[in-house]
């Protein structure tokens, strides 16, 4: 379903998700969704919306490995969360996938801008009016990380950037992430130790699993070579995270 087996769930768990898709919909109550598959292509379609034209909500979780569990970003005043939240007007997920199927990209590809060969790759991507935005990541362990990009080009049109140039922009983003000092990691385990802790406790409010797997990263760690760039979801007027998955399983 929806919010057990979709990107955003998996990412921010099923009850944060829930009210993003609220947020995101401008509904109280999220309506009837599609689950469909097509062949050759990875993880389910969750689709709302006219069946002529539907609107896709998340992509299924394909088995290759963990998605990486974040914070959802909000704006920290009731008023500026009304005002870029629940009455402006959210985008609609974007996902990446490969003309020939596949779900998402390395951050390898996403970083060095190998991003022409996903579908739709030369295409306006919908990212809103706004000639920039932040791109911000949530890693649990560390510091709330943001960067500013550019999401219009610069002719006389001001016109959006393409799907591939957005798939670039979120890959440089998690690469200027994953470039923390090294002395931040013992400072990140005590506050990683209670994150995970909040995490078990939403997921499962009746579990006593006290396991502390460490989403650390260097050499001992995640890597960047484990890394999948999945897509990226508008989470206030002007910022949007990035869903991401291992090649692996850590958990």
């Amino acid at each position: 379903s929806l919010l057990v087996d979709g990107h955003v769930s998996r990412t921010f768990l099923s009850r944060r998700a829930e009210q993003y898709f609220l947020d995101l919909l401008k509904t109280k109550s999220i309506p009837l969704i599609k689950n469909l598959s097509y062949p050759g292509r990875e993880g389910h379609f969750f689709l709302v919306g006219p069946f002529d034209t539907p609107s896709l909500l998340d992509r299924g979780v394909v088995d290759k490995g963990t998605v990486v569990p974040q914070r959802m970003w909000a704006p920290h005043t009731i008023t500026d969360k009304k005002q870029h939240v629940e009455e402006a007007v959210l985008q609609m997920p974007i996902f990446f996938e490969s003309l020939d199927g596949q779900l998402g990209l390395s951050l390898d590809a996403a970083a060095a801008g190998r991003c022409h060969g996903l579908r739709n790759a030369q295409e306006f991507a919908p990212l809103g009016h706004k000639s920039t935005t932040h791109i911000r990541i949530l890693w649990p362990g560390y510091k709330d990380f943001k960067r500013q990009v550019q999401i219009r080009d610069e002719t006389s049109e001001h016109n959006p950037i393409t799907t591939s140039r957005f798939a670039h922009h979120i890959g440089r983003s998690v690469d200027a992430f994953l470039k923390v000092r090294p002395s931040d990691l013992l400072s990140t385990i005590p506050v990683l130790t209670r994150f995970l802790s909040r995490q078990a406790c939403e997921a499962d409010p009746g579990s006593t699993d006290d396991r502390r797997e460490l989403w650390v990263i260097g050499p001992y760690g995640i890597q960047r070579s484990d890394i999948i760039v999945i897509g990226a979801i508008h989470v206030s007027a002007g910022s949007w995270m990035p869903i991401l998955q291992l090649n692996r399983y850590v958990l």
